[in-house]
C-alpha cells in the first residue's frame, strides 16, 4: 500500500480570484517585510478588500525561521482567531504557516509534537483552512508536509526538520503574478531548488510511480523555462511555467522524498548562510554522480538512464551508463546558462573557513532525516568527499 497526498491547487494567471471560493472571512495572513514592502502583499489584500473578508497580517517571518519567531506567530494567530489561514510567501514563510496552523489548532501541543506519528494531526483543519501562496517557484513549500525551524543545540544553530500529513495546506493557488517580480539570480536559485527536488526525488528510498511522473515533467519544464525566466523575467508563459513547474516537483518530493543532496545543502547554510536554491543546486551534480557510482547496485544507473532517453538527452540504444551520465552534462550546461557556479569556491566561500567547519557540517548532516532516503548512503568519510569535492568543483568518481 502506498498513498499520494496533495492539497487543491489552483493554478494559472489570476488563480487568486479563487480566493471568492474560499470559505473563511476572518483571515490571518503569515508573511515577510520584503513582501509586504515589495508590494505583493497588497495585491493580496486588495482582492480580501474586494471579497469583503477581514484579516490580520503577520509579517516578522525571517529566512530560516527560528523557534521564537514561530511560537511569536503562534501567539498572534490565537488571539486573533482566524477562520482562515494564508501563507504568502516563500519555504521560510510556509514553514511558519504551517507551524501556527497546527499549534492554533491544538493549543496545548509544542514544536516537539509536530511529528509523523501523531495522529491527532490528521485532524488540522477543523478551526481553518490554510491557504498556500507561493512568491518564488523552488521551494515547492505549497505542496508538502514538511516543515523546517532552526532550533539551538550546544550553541550551534542546526535546522530542525519536522512532517505529518495533516501539515498539507488545504489549497495552493500557484500564480505566476507573484514570482514574476524575482530578479534573475532568486529566479535561478529557486529554479535549481525545485530541479534538486525533482532529481533527488527520482532515486529516492521513497520514490513511486506518481513521484516519477510528476518529477519527470517537472525537469522537463525547468530545463526548457528556465533559461527563458532568468533572461526575460517579463515572459510570463515561462513564469507561469516554472511556477507549475515548481509546484510538480514539491509533488514529486513531497510524496517520494529528496536525499542527501538537502542534507548537505542544509548543513551548509546553518553555517555559511548560502541560500537553500543555491546550495542544493550546486551539490545536485555532486550527489547524482555519488549515487550513479553505487558499488551496491545500479538502480540509479537504470532510473536516471530511462529518464535521459524520455527527455530526448540521450537515444534509446545508447548503454545504461552513458545516458544516465548524460544528466551530468545537462545539469553543467544548465549552471553556465543561469550562471550557477560550478563550485563554493566559485560562490566565494573563503576555504579556511569552509575546511574548519566540515567537521561541524558533517555533525550536521546525521542530524538531517533526509539523509536517509538516498539510494547510497554515505559514511563519515563519504560527506567529507562530497564537501571537499563540491568545494574545488571535481566530479565524484568514487
Amino acid at each position: 500500500m502506498w498513498y499520494f497526498y496533495s492539497p487543491n491547487i489552483i493554478y494559472g494567471e489570476d488563480a487568486l480570484d479563487f480566493m471568492e471560493n474560499i470559505k473563511g472571512n476572518k483571515c490571518f495572513i503569515v508573511t515577510d517585510k520584503i513582501l509586504e514592502e515589495l508590494g505583493y502583499l497588497k495585491i493580496l489584500t486588495d482582492k480580501l478588500d474586494e471579497l469583503g473578508k477581514e484579516y490580520e497580517v503577520f509579517s516578522e517571518v525571517e529566512p530560516d525561521p527560528k523557534a521564537d519567531g514561530v511560537l511569536k506567530a503562534r501567539e498572534q494567530c490565537i488571539e486573533y482567531a482566524p477562520e482562515l489561514i494564508i501563507a504568502l510567501g516563500g519555504g521560510s514563510v510556509m514553514d511558519t504557516a504551517k507551524t501556527a496552523w497546527a499549534l492554533y489548532e491544538f493549543q496545548d501541543m509544542t514544536l516537539d509534537d509536530l511529528h509523523p506519528f501523531n495522529p491527532q494531526l490528521y485532524q488540522v483543519g477543523e478551526k481553518s483552512d490554510l491557504v498556500a501562496i507561493p512568491t518564488t517557484s523552488g521551494t515547492g513549500a505549497e505542496t508538502t508536509f514538511a516543515v523546517v525551524v532552526s532550533v539551538e543545540e550546544q550553541g550551534m544553530w542546526r535546522k530542525s526538520i519536522q512532517a505529518h500529513k495533516g501539515l498539507i495546506p488545504t489549497f495552493a493557488i500557484v500564480d505566476p503574478r507573484f514570482p514574476a517580480g524575482m530578479p534573475p539570480k532568486l529566479t535561478a536559485d529557486t529554479g535549481f531548488d525545485a530541479l534538486a527536488h525533482a532529481l533527488e526525488g527520482m532515486v529516492s528510498s521513497w520514490k513511486n510511480e506518481f513521484s516519477y511522473a510528476l518529477g519527470l515533467k517537472a525537469i522537463e519544464m525547468i530545463f526548457e523555462y528556465l533559461p527563458i525566466a532568468y533572461r526575460n523575467g517579463d515572459n510570463m508563459e515561462a513564469r507561469d511555467m516554472m511556477h507549475q513547474a515548481a509546484t510538480m516537483a514539491g509533488l514529486a518530493f513531497g510524496n517520494g522524498q529528496v536525499h542527501i543532496g538537502h542534507t548537505l545543502g542544509h548543513s551548509l547554510g546553518t553555517i555559511f548562510h548560502t541560500s537553500h536554491g543555491r546550495a542544493v543546486g550546486i551539490f545536485l551534480k555532486y550527489v547524482t554522480q555519488f549515487c550513479l557510482n553505487n558499488p551496491d547496485g545500479n538502480e540509479s544507473v537504470n532510473i536516471y538512464s530511462k529518464m535521459a532517453k524520455q527527455l530526448g538527452w540521450a537515444n534509446w540504444d545508447d548503454p545504461d551508463e552513458k545516458a544516465a551520465n548524460s544528466v551530468i552534462d545537462k545539469i553543467k550546461e544548465l549552471e553556465e546558462k543561469v550562471d550557477i557556479p560550478h563550485s563554493f569556491k566559485g560562490v566565494g566561500l573563503s576555504k579556511d573557513k569552509y575546511e574548519e567547519n566540515i567537521d561541524n557540517m558533517v555533525q550536521l548532516c546525521f542530524m538531517d532525516a533526509s539523509g536517509t532516503m538516498a539510494p547510497r548512503s554515505p559514511n563519515k568519510a563519504d560527506f567529507e568527499k562530497l564537501y571537499r569535492y563540491a568545494y574545488e568543483g571535481k566530479d565524484v568518481d568514487w
